[in-house]
């Protein structure tokens, strides 16, 4: 009989250890801070921008939006704009509660606005007080910020006239570097002499960029 409690107190302790164990693994794996690799996004009316968490604990939902699609994929959250414009602030969070604000803003499509302007990764105001300059020639666009240290070249092949334009380019010019991009189609959609405006929509495969701007 004795022989018999010593096995079973022997397994309890046993059993113990193991619970003891596994509670001092758990405790081992420590909690991750929420971070993403951005905090704010520009996005143009019907495409897309991601954001990647680069710190967290899984498990990931976004709060309600009003302006955009929300698509969560492991650590790569996806948002769609929708014909909504404005901006908004969205939290994603993690299975353990903590939370990262997103500031997102949706640009509405370049024929619905008259204000100059230059749209590719990010939204750049021309015409005003902002240290950005504009230049216009046959067939090319610079928009320059000396202080910024950085330049967008935007060139095309053939006459500056409504329609597509063969082997365009977009050329980025800042502290890291030249890049040139080969872009997959350039057209210029209005020449309105009445506004003194010239509309300029671009793509690299389905990313879209868009220059409106003054005429010469």
């Amino acid at each position: 009989m004795k022989n018999s409690t010593d096995r079973h107190f022997i397994m309890l302790l046993l059993l113990c250890g193991s619970i003891w164990t596994a509670c001092e693994k758990e405790k081992a794996v420590p909690l991750q801070a929420l971070e993403l690799d951005k905090n704010n996004i520009e996005i143009l009316e019907n495409y897309t921008s991601t954001v990647e968490v680069i710190s967290g604990n899984g498990d990931y939902t976004v709060s309600e939006p009003s302006l955009v699609e929300v698509e969560v994929n492991g650590n790569t959250i996806t948002f769609t704009a929708t014909e909504n414009y404005g901006e908004e602030r969205l939290f994603i969070m993690d299975g353990t509660g903590r939370k990262a604000a997103v500031d997102v803003k949706v640009i509405p499509a370049v024929l619905s606005a008259d204000d100059p302007r230059f749209y590719w990764d990010g939204l750049v105001e021309l015409e005003q007080a902002n240290q950005w300059s504009t230049t216009v020639m046959e067939n090319k666009i610079a928009a320059t910020n000396i202080t910024e240290k950085k330049q967008f070249v935007l060139s095309w092949n053939g006459e500056f006239a409504i329609g597509v334009k063969p082997r365009a380019t977009l050329r980025i010019i800042d502290d890291e570097g030249k890049q040139d991009i080969s872009l997959t189609k350039l057209e210029i959609l209005a020449i309105d002499r009445s506004k003194n405006l010239c509309t300029i929509v671009f793509y690299k495969d389905r990313q879209k960029g868009e220059v409106v701007f003054v005429l010469p």
